[in-house]
């Protein structure tokens, strides 16, 4: 097991100062990506396929309840896998096709996005 070095959370009230680092909410968008990245990239290893790169971007939605406290509304995720090899972008469809639950199948071996959704909706787009 690996010890993980220190990170810094940044809620700072003031956004004009410079932040130490992601605030909780970023964090969130962080693990969310990271984990259907990682899922990603075994299915496509599974299948012996390489990329040349992979992106993700989470853009976090917010809106404010009943009460006026600000919560998170959704998460939508980009994927952009990037390769010149067009026989690698072809066989990407194996897992991103989509499951009779609306997910793709990649999905399935995430961990963290399935237990989010459950309390904020989170949408994923692979861009290729």
């Amino acid at each position: 097991m690996e010890k993980t070095k220190e990170l810094y959370i940044d809620e700072t009230i003031d956004k004009t100062s410079k932040s130490v680092g992601p605030d909780a909410a970023s964090l969130l968008g962080l693990a969310i990506i990271s984990c259907l990245s990682a899922s990603f990239l075994f299915c496509l290893e599974k299948r012996k396929l390489t990329l040349d790169d992979l992106e993700a971007h989470a853009d976090i939605s917010f809106f404010k309840n009943e009460k006026g406290y600000i919560r998170i509304k959704r998460i939508d995720v980009k994927i952009v896998p990037t390769t010149e090899n067009p026989d690698v972008l072809r066989r990407v469809k194996q897992c991103i096709r989509e499951m009779r639950d609306g997910d793709m199948y990649f999905e399935e071996t995430c961990i963290i996005t399935p237990s989010v959704k459950e309390g904020i909706a989170i949408s994923v787009d692979v861009d290729i």
